[in-house]
């Protein structure tokens, strides 16, 4: 038997490829679907997030974003559930001058890179997205993007789990020991290998270097609907940090910059 110690989109995916493989799994999460996972916008996009030192990190975002197509198929397959995989790209838009020098740098770098890349006006973008603001400027479309729901995704594999009878422990891992894992409460589950997969949280149990990064999104209720189907407001990550008032703060000069991101 294999124990998968994370319950999210990682842990759970692994799981059940093992279980669709034959093999015999056991996912070990005190409240699997409820961490980053749940938090997540959900982007699927290694071609609008590109950075300049991160060409390695971009081909195995692209490598990663082919499968996915195949991927929510199965699993749709599977669970009988939608999960909401879009392919319809991302829209960056900008309000000011210095916005727009930057997605134009942006773009440009994508071009150099082969990646698809469209640069609009203003009212091209309100075209593509009804609900932005008439002050926006320009943007830029990376049509080689996509969006998940990754709650959908989350619920689609514990269903399918459930319906493949692998057993979901809700408690916490303590331990990894060979070919085992100690629970919280003491008990000690054994197995053939041990798949740690509980993301920021994984250097607790084992030595990575891995540590919580806090993202900021901010999901929107709108009376008519987004063409994207769901609305957000600008994500991105920084250190953890349990302080409201600077969370606040950052979020004040974030709006300050201006700057819009909507997932297509």
């Amino acid at each position: 038997m294999d124990l998968i110690v994370g319950g999210g989109v990682v842990g759970l995916s692994i799981a059940w490829r093992l279980a669709r493989a034959g093999q015999d799994v056991t996912v070990i999460d005190p409240a699997p679907a409820s961490g980053a996972s749940h938090a997540a916008a959900g982007m699927l996009a290694p071609v609008s997030e590109v950075a300049y030192t991160e060409e390695p990190l971009l081909r195995l975002g692209l490598a990663a974003l082919e499968r996915w197509p195949a991927f929510a198929a199965e699993l749709e397959a599977d669970s009988g559930l939608s999960v909401d995989y879009r392919a319809h790209g991302t829209l960056d838009v900008a309000f000011g001058a210095d916005d727009l020098a930057a997605l134009e740098e942006l773009a440009a770098f994508m071009d150099k890179l082969g990646l698809p890349v469209e640069r609009l006006t203003g009212r091209e973008c309100r075209r593509l997205e009804p609900m932005l603001s008439p002050s926006v400027r320009g943007g830029v479309l990376a049509g080689g993007d996509a969006w998940v729901d990754p709650r959908r995704v989350t619920a689609a594999l514990l269903a399918a789990l459930e319906t493949m009878r692998v057993p979901v422990v809700p408690r916490r891992a303590t331990d990894l020991l060979d070919g085992a894992v100690r629970l919280a409460d003491g008990e000690l589950l054994t197995g053939e290998r041990v798949v740690l997969a509980a993301g920021a949280w994984s250097g607790e149990l084992a030595d990575v270097p891995v540590r919580p990064v806090k993202g900021q999104i901010m999901r929107l209720r709108s009376p008519t609907r987004c063409s994207a189907g769901a609305c957000a407001a600008w994500c991105t990550a920084r250190p953890c940090t349990s302080s409201r008032a600077a969370t606040a703060r950052w979020w004040s000069a974030r709006r300050r910059r201006s700057w819009a991101s909507t997932p297509g």
